[in-house]
């Protein structure tokens, strides 16, 4: 509250008019800067003085106008609403004028309470006033004298007087001979009619004119010209003369047209300033929201979204580079872009942008070759931008106007174009880099499948979704007959090639939304979501079967066949816990490889 007052005292102290606060019986409260000035009070304690009492501190000058304002102020109380009136008060410069505003303020007995002073010092506008009146007085009587653009019309006689400044107007010599046809020439022609009609009607009628029109002068030059006429009657009532003025107002229409288009400049400017925080807003929700995507594939999502609100009416798409960084395949688009008009994988060298790693602004096919990724000209007009996060080319971002667009692409959407770019290509970087992080935290390096962490956090996640749903879920033990003669025979190298050609075997053979685990040296576990036992069995038996189809390589040595012990358990069969059903697979396993090895044990 304290600072509310202070921002309020600070405003009223700044304000060039005299504000005053007096409580009820007229003693000063509170004044700013601009009363105290005028009173040269600056170095007095005014608080608590009514304007009698303030008087003695001041230069005898003020005394009257002091003793003046107490006087308003009882007439401003017996009033009792807002009273306003011109005050002069006198100064050792001579005096000044105020416009003085007094508003009594009562309690709900209706007890005086407060009175606010507001005083406006108008002393160069009152003075300017009688400037004006004065002046406009000279004029008079020298348009009175002169007869400025002055035209008398007799109607019995058909004779016409025109003053010499009525000649100006039209660009005419003094000497010129006058008649009706001059004048009628004179008007231009989306003028003429409107003019004549006017004429005619304060003829018949008998009205008063007034009208605005052109007047076409000899050396093509335009003149707006503001004529007022009025139709004189005789002793007897009936039409005698006409009588007109003519004003040139072409300066007023040229500061009209002037004020006019710096209205439209200044609208197109708060457009375009609108239209700049509409997009930063857009901008930062895209951000914001491109932050939170755990995928790129939610990012896409995101990206085509905005792109709608952020260059409407236009069409486009995202393209990205797939993992061999060869080709570009178009992963989002917005509009009516499909594949029809775009490719949907095609060379990094089909696209002016990314061969020059610039952006490329397609604005005139006659000057500019089209990009190859385009399957015709659908669209004349288009900009491609290449995405570029931390030095990597990522992408490109390729906006077109349709044929039939309300609007068209210029440097504004460029630069937000580009903009666009920057931020969309460093959001798909870090999520991609997260991506790597969480990978690298989750998986197994040597075999590129999942890790035991990550079999503990899946496995107990899907038992819970199974035992929701009532569906089972199948567990393998994988375990690789005689690895350790692997190590022995050929070395550990050739038993790490034997790990990863396994992992990428078993990552062949499993349905999607399988998860295929490395549990921990030459053991592995796949997770069968919704697969009953008798399922999960065949699925065993086609693993260890198709297994030994494998042709391993080491140093171009063969490493000859990979058998497989397999343990298979089901959940809720073998246990309502992960852990029990884990375990039995894990029995099933070490039974199936007391057994002989190469087979499957389904868990008792």
């Amino acid at each position: 509250m304290y600072a509310s007052e202070e921002v309020l005292r600070t405003q009223i102290n700044a304000s060039p008019d005299m504000i005053c606060f007096k409580d009820g019986e007229g003693r000063w409260l509170e004044a700013n800067q601009a009363i105290l000035k005028v009173f040269q009070l600056e170095e007095v304690d005014y608080q608590g003085k009514t304007d009698a009492e303030l008087a003695r501190f001041t230069h005898p000058l003020y005394r009257e106008a002091f003793l003046a304002c107490e006087a308003s102020d009882k007439l401003a109380w017996q009033k009792t609403t807002l009273s306003r009136a011109e005050e002069v008060i006198p100064t050792r410069q001579g005096y000044r004028v105020f416009d003085v505003i007094k508003v009594p303020i009562f309690d709900t007995e209706g007890k005086r309470k407060g009175l606010v002073l507001l005083g406006r010092d108008i002393t160069e506008h009152k003075q300017a006033e009688e400037k004006r009146l004065r002046s406009e007085a000279r004029l008079a009587e020298a348009q009175h004298i002169a007869h400025l653009a002055y035209w008398e019309w007799n109607l019995i006689t058909g004779q016409e007087e025109w003053s010499k400044e009525m000649f100006r107007i039209l660009g005419l010599s003094p000497n010129t001979e006058i008649n009706p046809e001059i004048f009628e020439a004179a008007l231009h022609p989306d003028d003429r009619d409107m003019v004549l009609q006017a004429f005619e009607h304060a003829i018949y009628d008998g009205r008063s004119y007034q009208v605005e029109f052109r007047i076409v002068r000899p050396d093509g030059t335009i003149c707006y010209v503001q004529a007022f006429g009025k139709l004189i009657r005789n002793a007897a009532g009936k039409p005698h003369r006409f009588l007109g003025t003519a004003q040139n107002i072409t300066k007023i229409k040229q500061v009209e047209e002037s004020l006019r288009q710096t209205n439209e400049q200044l609208q197109l400017r708060l457009n375009e300033l609108a239209q700049r925080n509409q997009e930063i807003s857009l901008l930062s929700q895209m951000g914001n929201l491109l932050q939170t995507c755990l995928t790129v594939e939610e990012a896409y999502t995101v990206i085509v979204r905005f792109m709608g609100q952020l260059f409407p009416d236009t069409i486009g798409m995202l393209a990205m580079f797939e993992d061999s960084s060869v080709t570009l395949e178009n992963v989002a688009t917005w509009g009516q872009c499909s594949t029809n008009t775009e490719e949907v994988i095609f060379a990094p060298t089909d696209c002016w942008a990314l061969r020059q790693k610039r952006p490329y602004y397609m604005l005139n096919k006659q000057t500019h070759p089209l990009c190859n990724h385009l399957f015709s000209a659908t669209s004349p007009l288009y900009m491609c931008v290449p995405m570029i996060a931390q030095g990597e080319l990522l992408g490109l971002l390729h906006i077109a106007q349709p044929e039939l667009a309300s609007s068209h692409l210029n440097e504004a959407h460029q630069r937000l174009a580009e903009t666009v770019s920057e931020q969309i290509a460093l959001a798909l970087a870090n999520i991609k880099l997260r991506q790597t992080f969480q990978d690298q935290s989750i998986r197994d390096a040597l075999t590129g499948l999942y890790n035991r962490r990550y079999l503990d956090d899946t496995l107990e996640r899907e038992l819970y979704r199974a035992d929701r749903n009532q569906v089972p879920v199948g567990i393998l033990m994988v375990d690789i007959d005689h690895f350790k003669q692997f190590n022995d025979t050929y070395g550990h190298a050739a038993g790490d090639v034997v790990l990863q050609k396994l992992g990428q075997f078993l990552n062949d053979y499993i349905r999607k939304g399988d998860i295929a685990c490395r549990y921990g040296g030459e053991e592995f576990t796949l997770i069968l979501p919704g697969a009953a036992l008798e399922v999960v069995e065949k699925r065993a038996e086609v693993i260890k079967n198709n297994v030994k189809k494998l042709i391993v390589k080491h140093d171009n040595q063969n490493l000859g066949i990979i058998t497989l012990s397999i343990g298979v358990a089901c959940f809720p069969e073998h246990g309502p816990q992960f852990k029990e059903v884990l375990r039995a697979a894990d029995t099933a396993l070490y039974t199936a490889k007391r057994q002989g090895r190469d087979r499957v044990v389904v868990a008792e």
